[in-house]
């Protein structure tokens, strides 16, 4: 039975079955080599709009908290009437506007919801909710799972690039970050910090001990590289992946014009946090 399993699915898991990833997205676990493991997703046709609609809602959960959302709409009436809802959303720049900011973070949120969904691991933190500019690119780990069951079973680190068009350099910039040896997590002790500012002491502490045991190697961490870009993405990551990393999986995703899908879902989530705003429940 084991035979079976793709060497994808062992790290991984298998791609989604249910939500957004199994209606638009078709996956190939190509052949995998003791230098490359690869998982290629290809866009299916005809579903842009329902995965604009999905990442639209993303995007927000991954800027703004729930208590941020409700705060602005208890001072909906004096924010219109005071400033207008445009200018002030357009000051407080609650989601970003530039574009090198919104592919990289679009990429980083498609990333996420992805292993989320195929892992069945959990985000501690949304982290961009704590960019201090979110004109600007956000330091730190892209992606960091956790089983919050059991903190030790494993830890998922992804990092997440987007290109227009792919080329060798941006595989190899994959690889150079986690095809040589395993990359352990930078920002278990940020999560940390952080979930203690919100009251979660208890996961607080296990968080910082955890992160101990992480740099002795005591606990599984897997390495995932993402790369969002044209349809030409999965054969320039077969043809300029190498990897000596065990623990390293390459996740590709080729879609049509992926600058306009990151585009339409900025815009899109732009227009439902004014919609949100600018009316009663």
């Amino acid at each position: 039975m084991s035979d079976s399993i793709s060497n994808q699915c062992k790290l991984l898991g298998n791609h989604p079955e249910k939500s957004l990833f199994a209606e638009w997205l078709q996956h190939e676990d190509l052949p995998a080599s003791q230098n490359k493991l690869h998982r290629k997703l290809i866009e299916i046709e005809g579903m842009r709009d329902y995965a604009i609609e999905q990442i639209s809602d993303w995007i927000i959960k991954h800027h703004i908290s729930e208590s941020t959302i409700e705060r602005l709409k208890r001072k909906r009436e004096m924010i219109i009437k005071k400033y207008g809802l445009e200018e002030y959303l357009s000051q407080q720049q609650m989601l970003p506007v530039a574009e090198k900011t919104m592919r990289g973070n679009g990429a980083e949120i498609v990333l996420a919801e992805y292993l989320q969904e195929s892992t069945q691991l959990n985000f501690l933190l949304y982290k961009l909710r704590y960019n201090p500019n979110v004109s600007q690119s956000i330091k730190g780990d892209d992606v960091l799972l956790f089983n919050k069951e059991n903190l030790r079973e494993k830890v998922i680190l992804g990092e997440s690039k987007f290109r227009k068009t792919p080329n060798k350099a941006v595989v190899e910039e994959i690889m150079d970050e986690f095809g040589k040896k395993l990359k352990l997590p930078l920002s278990i002790l940020f999560v940390a910090n952080r979930l203690s500012d919100l009251g979660e002491e208890e996961l607080a502490d296990e968080l910082e001990e955890l992160n101990l045991e992480v740099q002795h190697g005591k606990v599984p961490i897997i390495n995932v590289g993402f790369l969002l870009s044209n349809h030409n993405t999965a054969a320039n990551v077969e043809n300029h992946m190498y990897s000596e990393n065990d623990r390293f999986i390459f996740l590709s995703l080729g879609v049509d014009k992926p600058e306009e899908l990151i585009s339409q879902s900025f815009t899109l989530a732009h227009e439902k946090l004014k919609r949100g705003l600018s009316h009663e429940d």
